[in-house]
């Protein structure tokens, strides 16, 4: 049984387990609208909480695929919960802490012909200057020979760091201490990790003849196999996917329109062009007598 909260009349899923098994098992897809905890600052990738439309909620119960919970009751914690968080959070920041330390290291070992090179290069200028400033120099082309004598034995051999060097740098680096908590990552508790049960919540959905229809026909065109999302991009009620929208594109757009509406030529007109334009198909969805969701089809042609 999956857990849905109701918080201030919008429908969330925290679980990430719970999300990933509403779009692989169920086909519902749902929209993330929170920020990620490492690039919270941008809005083109969301994470959780997976906010759900009201046509997907209603068909997650009427299933019995999920139950509904109340998101505004916050949850029960006592002194020693918060202390079992604290010491997790700690736990946390010893841990990530190692492990950039470790990091740093292993960064260390690669940078080592790097180090070993600019150390080398280092000594060398050092040498031409001491040469440069030895007054009992009998000449200047003593020096020259003397410095691509030099140039020459750098080239032959590869400088390396030596093994005393290294444990000096990687002592230096035990040292450091210098790691801002702020800096890590921080885990945030999404649900309440309680044996107690919590009582489930009516669902006041759908209130309207419109909602109703919305409902019939997103659980129909679900129950064909169909992956929906919300169409208010497109000027429709749903997007109908032939597979998940990561891997497809949509191939209808579902507009809803009870049987008895009348509809002028103009709003018939306008959904064909709005088709076309995007490559879709509109589908006018409405229920019959009998309780039946009737699709119709438009799709713009030319006039011969």
């Amino acid at each position: 049984m999956i857990d849905l909260y109701l918080c201030h009349g919008h429908v969330y899923v925290w679980n990430a387990s719970a999300a990933c098994d509403l779009r692989e098992r169920h086909r519902i897809v749902g929209t993330f609208v929170g920020a990620l905890p490492r690039l919270p600052r941008q809005n083109v990738r969301l994470g959780r909480p997976l906010q759900l439309m009201p046509e997907e909620t209603t068909l997650l119960l009427n299933k019995g695929i999920a139950r509904l919970l109340d998101g505004n009751i916050p949850p029960k914690t006592g002194e020693d919960a918060s202390q079992a968080i604290t010491e997790h959070r700690q736990q946390s920041f010893r841990e990530q802490a190692e492990i950039c330390k470790n990091d740093r290291k292993r960064k260390l070992h690669e940078m080592a012909s790097v180090i070993a090179k600019g150390r080398a290069a280092k000594r060398k200028k050092l040498a031409q200057k001491e040469k440069a400033d030895d007054k009992s120099s009998s000449s200047v082309s003593t020096s020259d020979v003397a410095s691509s004598t030099w140039d020459q034995h750098e080239e032959e051999e590869e400088p390396r760091l030596s093994g005393e060097e290294m444990k000096e740098l990687e002592a230096k680096l035990e040292k450091t201490t210098g790691y801002n908590e702020q800096a890590f990552l921080v885990q945030i508790m999404t649900e309440q990790d309680s044996e107690e049960t919590q009582e489930t919540i009516p669902w006041n959905y759908p209130t309207t003849d419109t909602e109703a229809l919305r409902c019939r026909v997103f659980q129909d065109l679900w129950e064909k196999g169909y992956f929906l999302t919300s169409g208010g991009k497109f000027g429709g009620d749903f997007l109908v996917y032939p597979g998940d929208p990561f891997r497809y594109h949509s191939f209808y757009i579902a507009v809803c329109r009870p049987r008895t509406e009348n509809m002028e030529a103009l709003d018939i007109v306008r959904l064909g062009r709005l088709g076309s334009n995007v490559k879709k198909t509109v589908l006018l969805c409405s229920e019959s007598e009998t309780g039946e969701v009737n699709y119709t089809s438009l799709q713009w042609t030319g006039l011969n």
